[in-house]
């Protein structure tokens, strides 16, 4: 009824979706200018440690843009959490898996034809702020994705985090090729990322299939 008090379970519940509907939506408006910013100087200096930043922050744009509908949906209605909790997850999941695929195919493609990486102050600002930025989202994401048990927030946070270290892995691997030469350092930190994505992924579709299968049950 208008004007009626929400019970304080349900409004404490309103202000975690507020507060994940605002980091989720700031995910969405940082990916989208970065992911695109460092592929592009990526692919212009065949780094593929940069090439990998602009993957992992473009795939968390997928698993953010999807927990909004996700989320808004739960303020409109309470009690569909749980169906579109489980299909944010599928796509957070293959989100995942994509960037494992793409980040290993090209890392071992590059290995295998010993090409080099350029450097250029264009590649590591590019770094640098998407660590900036993506490390405390990932933190903020996977702490509020405990307090509300949303595997696909957590999910969510990991690919934030697989972009702040791929970040961290970029920048190590410019610098060792720029000061030692070691032009391995960013085919092999390209390979690192896709293994992490390859286990969070895994993750992830285990809790949502578990999640599926209970609800398969009860119906």
């Amino acid at each position: 009824m208008p004007g009626e008090e929400l019970p304080a379970g349900r409004t404490a519940r309103l202000r975690l979706v507020r507060h994940a509907l605002w980091l989720v939506s700031l995910s969405v408006a940082f990916g989208v200018l970065s992911g695109i910013f460092s592929l592009v100087s990526g692919w212009r200096n065949h780094s593929l440690g940069v090439i990998a930043i602009g993957l992992g922050v473009l795939a968390d744009v997928v698993g953010s843009a999807v927990l909004i509908w996700r989320f808004r949906a739960e303020q409109r209605d309470p009690l569909s959490g749980g169906p579109r909790e489980q299909r944010a997850a599928a796509v957070v999941a293959l989100a995942l898996a994509a960037v494992c695929a793409l980040l290993a195919e090209q890392s071992v493609a590059a290995l295998a034809s010993g090409s080099r990486p350029g450097t250029s102050g264009t590649a590591l600002v590019a770094a640098g702020i998407s660590l900036a930025v993506l490390a405390p989202l990932a933190y903020a994401k996977r702490r509020l994705g405990r307090r509300m048990a949303s595997r696909a927030l957590l999910g969510d946070g990991a690919l934030s985090g697989i972009g702040a270290a791929t970040s961290l892995l970029a920048l190590a691997a410019l610098v060792l090729y720029d000061v030692l030469g070691w032009w391995q350092a960013d085919r092999i930190a390209a390979l690192v990322v896709a293994a992490i994505a390859a286990a969070e992924a895994w993750h992830t579709a285990g809790a949502w299939r578990s999640a599926r299968s209970g609800s398969l049950r009860r119906g």
